[in-house]
């Protein structure tokens, strides 16, 4: 049997201390890697939502209220863009090949124009709109679904997006 000195003997052995430091040291890189990788996916943490995101639009056309939510510690500028894309299943499950094309611009949550370019301060929330008109000569009762994407430079593989729903009822049914 062997006393306890011998036995701390043995743990000073140099073959104990090197794998105890290739442990040590082999711990401390994946704590690097894990922490890098969830400060880069925090300042990926933004969000965009609706109150309603299925309308219909009349001669004015229609308002969506919008916000922006930035989820992160970080600053972050979002680029929003609006687009038709008419390729999903209609709110009543009506075939897509009908639908029609509309115009849409954003505003300030104050009704004024913007380019669609954000800045936001960490944990900021941002309230914006989606203004969706009709262009002339646009035929009535068909729907339209606009897609509404946010994307910022530092997170170029993380994209929320919204499906807006418009439909164009007949005006002499309202």
């Amino acid at each position: 049997m062997k006393n306890n000195n011998s036995i701390l003997n043995e743990s000073k052995k140099p073959g104990f201390n090197i794998n105890i430091n290739a442990i040590s040291f082999i711990l401390g890189f994946f704590l690097i890697i894990l922490s890098s990788f969830s400060s880069s996916a925090q300042k990926c943490t933004y969000n965009i939502s609706v109150k309603n995101n299925i309308e219909s639009v009349n001669k004015e056309g229609r308002i969506y209220f919008m916000e922006l939510q930035n989820n992160s510690g970080d600053e972050i500028e979002v680029k929003l863009s609006v687009f038709n894309k008419n390729s999903e299943k209609n709110p009543d499950n009506t075939n897509t090949k009908n639908n029609v094309f509309l115009t849409a611009n954003f505003l300030t949550e104050a009704g004024n124009d913007f380019e669609g370019k954000l800045v936001l301060k960490p944990y900021e929330l941002i309230n914006f709109q989606v203004k969706v008109t009709v262009p002339s000569g646009t035929p009535i009762e068909r729907w339209n679904n606009l897609l509404v994407n946010a994307i910022s430079d530092k997170c170029p593989s993380y994209s929320p997006s919204l499906t807006l729903y418009t439909f164009i009822p007949n005006p002499e049914e309202q």
